[in-house]
């Protein structure tokens, strides 16, 4: 997680020096769709001089907020990486409206911070559940793992079930195909080293884990709530009933 925190606030660090006067009509969002006469009223030398700040700010306190968050918990450490760039630029958005004299952009400024916020709140609702352990449920012949990017398995199509000391590697920072993987949890479609693709129900913190070797693939399972060894004896005893 921290070098996915250093990346993003190496990132957000050269916007603060990439965009300049020079370049500002061209790249500064907003501003290069004004008209003359509208650049006319924009302060563009204070406003690049707080824009500036503002991403040196960002860049810094994202990473030594997430790294900090995570000595206590991976989850909010997750979950501040992502929320606080969309607060901050809900922020920026407004405070800068004091380097424009236009009122049609101001009001602009107001509603597209309201949106920022929106999708902050949005990000939060929906992401929420993914911080916790997927429920296995076992039906008649069906073996379901709900939640998001939940599946169904029905006895036959279960080939095998083992218990595993550890995940297997993935294919370093884009191993993620289809899914989500934040702070201690996995969950969905995952590319391993060799290309193979598996599906995670985890949290990785967590072990042993349950290996479903299936006619679709292999998935991966465990759970905050029940041992690895309760879970596989009920699995081995479902698919004899």
């Amino acid at each position: 997680m921290a070098y996915i925190a250093l990346l993003l606030s190496v990132i957000f660090l050269s916007v603060g020096f990439i965009v300049t006067r020079n370049n500002a009509k061209y790249i500064l969002s907003g501003y290069n769709t004004m008209s003359e006469a509208k650049r006319a009223l924009f302060d563009i030398e204070g406003y690049l001089k707080f824009f500036k700040r503002f991403h040196i700010l960002l860049g810094i306190s994202l990473f030594l907020g997430t790294v900090l968050i995570s000595l206590i918990n991976n989850n909010w450490a997750s979950m501040f990486m992502t929320l606080y760039p969309l607060v901050a630029y809900m922020y920026m958005i407004i405070a800068g409206n004091k380097y424009n004299s236009d009122k049609g952009q101001k009001l602009t400024s107001y509603v597209v911070g309201g949106a920022v916020l929106l999708v902050a709140a949005f990000v939060v609702t929906s992401q929420f559940s993914d911080y916790e352990t997927s429920e296995l449920v076992l039906k008649d012949n069906v073996l379901e793992i709900k939640g998001s990017f939940g599946v169904r398995l029905t006895k036959q199509e279960i080939l095998d079930v083992k218990l595993v000391d550890k995940l297997p590697e993935r294919d370093g920072m884009m191993s993620k195909v289809g899914g989500f993987a934040a702070g201690d949890y996995a969950k969905g479609s995952f590319r391993l080293k060799g290309k193979k693709v598996v599906k995670l129900y985890v949290n990785k913190k967590i072990s042993p884990i349950i290996l479903l070797a299936t006619s679709k693939g292999d998935v991966y399972y465990n759970s905050d709530e029940e041992s690895a060894d309760e879970l596989y004896k009920k699995i081995r005893q479902w698919r004899e009933l």
